[in-house]
């Protein structure tokens, strides 16, 4: 069972849209479609979709029905998502933790595992889905929450950070709710202009790199990435014959 901390039910006609919205997040990045969670707890797909990804220029609903926010809360992904679910998401929210002054010592707790798992979790191409969804929650809640307010020593925090920007490890800002369990998603640096082509190409080697260094087979990282296997095998070829 899931050790995740889930919102309180809500009594009344209508209730606090937002922790019934981070939930869903947090479900979908423990690989749970809004099909099957639809299909689970009987709240229409519209309403998911709504909940999630406003019409046109409309803001985010602050309010949702209690009817179809008490089901919605009450998923786990044990019981809709399948057992595993790739890395990528858990990955990059762990990522941009320590971007933003987490050490994984402090994320450890959060997730309820050993700050060793932790950084285990980072190696990894497929978690449980109920991994997946703990370090998602544990992210909603995290993310622009400032570490010193949350009994982080400043210290620690720098170092997190430092550790984090010379590992090439962006910060939440940069990564947009509909990215960050995308494979081929890519952060956005925040620098006022995608990157061009130089710059997307040495990403790119970058995360290549990190991923075959724990002896991930190419296809396995085209496949994560969203790349061409061709282009990952001419990539890896190309760094191995410069080192």
């Amino acid at each position: 069972m899931s050790t995740a901390i889930r919102p309180p039910y809500p009594k009344g006609p209508l209730t606090a849209a937002e922790p019934v919205r981070q939930h869903v997040r947090a479900l979908m990045a423990a690989g749970v479609s809004i099909q099957s969670l639809a299909a689970h707890t009987g709240v229409a797909h519209s309403v998911l979709s709504a909940l999630l990804y406003p019409a046109g220029n409309r803001r985010q609903s602050a309010r949702i029905r209690t009817a179809n926010a008490r089901p919605l809360l009450a998923a786990r992904p044990e019981d809709v998502a399948p057992r595993y679910v790739d890395a990528t998401g858990t990955v990059r929210r762990i990522q941009a933790l320590v971007a933003a002054g987490w050490p994984q010592l402090h994320i450890g707790p959060r997730v309820g595992r050993h700050p060793v798992y932790v950084n285990a979790l980072l190696k990894q191409t497929r978690v449980f889905a109920v991994t997946a969804h703990q370090v998602a929650a544990a992210y909603e809640d995290l993310w622009d929450a400032n570490p010193q307010h949350h009994g982080v020593p400043l210290d620690r925090s720098k170092a997190a950070r430092t550790f984090a920007k010379r590992n090439g490890w962006v910060p939440p800002a940069a990564w947009d709710d509909d990215a960050i369990d995308d494979p081929g998603g890519r952060p956005d640096t925040g620098e006022g202009a995608e990157m061009n082509r130089d710059e997307l190409a040495a990403y790119r080697r970058q995360e290549i790199a990190f991923l075959a260094s724990y002896s991930i087979p190419e296809h396995e990282i085209a496949a994560r990435l969203g790349m061409a296997p061709a282009y990952v095998h001419d990539l890896i070829r190309d760094m191995k014959a410069a080192a």
